[in-house]
C-alpha cells in the first residue's frame, strides 16, 4: 500500500511543472484573447451603425457592398464582389463563415473549463507538502506551496472568467452576423431567381 501511495504521489507531483506551465500559457493566451476582443468590440459600433444604414431601405447588394464592414460581414461582402458570378462559391464562404464562428466560441468554451481546471490541478499538487510541512512544523514550506497553490487558482479562475464572458459576447455578436448574411443570401437569391425569365 505504501509503494502505491509514493508511487501516486510523485505522479501528482511531476505534474506541478507542466500544470505551472500550461497555467501561464492559458494566463498569456487570455490575455491576447481580451486585447482582441477590445479590437473587436470597437469594430461592432461600426459594424452596428452598418446594419442600420443598411436596413434604413430595401437591402441590395450595391448598398451592402456601399457599406464599411468589418470582420466576418467584409469577408462575405468580399465573396460577393469575387464570386459575383459563381454563387455556389458565395454559398461556400458563409458554410465555412458559420463554421469558423461556432470553432472560435467553442474554443473560448474549451479554455474557459480549462482554466479553472489547471488553478485546481496547480491548487492541490502544493497542498500535500503543505500539509506535511504543517506536520513537521515548517511553516515556511507550507506557506510557499500554500502561495503556489492559491496563486494558480487565482490565475485559473481569471482566464476561465474571463473566456467565459467573451465567449458569451462572442455566440451573441456572430448570431446575429450569421442571421444576417442568411437573410441577406435568401432575399438576393429569391430576387435572382425571379429575374431569370421562365
Amino acid at each position: 500500500m505504501k509503494i502505491i501511495e509514493d508511487l501516486l504521489y510523485l505522479i501528482s507531483n511531476a505534474f506541478l511543472l507542466p500544470t505551472l506551465l500550461g497555467t501561464l500559457i492559458a494566463f498569456a493566451y487570455g490575455t491576447y484573447l481580451v486585447g482582441q476582443f477590445l479590437a473587436e468590440l470597437n469594430d461592432r459600433r461600426a459594424i452596428n451603425n452598418a446594419r442600420r444604414r443598411l436596413y434604413e431601405n430595401d437591402p441590395t447588394p450595391e448598398s451592402f457592398a456601399q457599406q464599411k464592414w468589418s470582420g466576418y460581414l467584409a469577408r462575405y461582402a468580399d465573396a460577393r464582389s469575387r464570386f459575383a458570378h459563381f454563387p455556389a462559391m458565395i454559398d461556400k464562404e458563409v458554410a465555412d463563415i458559420d463554421h469558423e464562428m461556432h470553432h472560435r466560441v467553442e474554443r473560448l468554451g474549451i479554455l474557459s473549463k480549462v482554466g479553472p481546471m489547471l488553478g485546481l490541478i496547480g491548487t492541490l499538487i502544493p497542498l500535500q507538502p503543505a500539509l506535511a510541512g504543517l506536520a513537521r512544523g515548517d511553516m515556511q514550506a507550507m506557506g510557499a506551496n500554500l502561495q503556489i497553490g492559491f496563486t494558480t487558482t487565482v490565475v485559473g479562475l481569471l482566464v476561465g472568467g474571463a473566456c467565459y464572458a467573451i465567449s458569451i459576447f462572442r455566440r451573441e455578436w456572430y448570431q446575429q452576423d450569421i442571421t444576417d448574411i442568411e437573410f441577406l443570401q435568401d432575399i438576393w437569391r429569391e430576387d435572382s431567381n425571379a429575374s431569370i425569365p421562365s
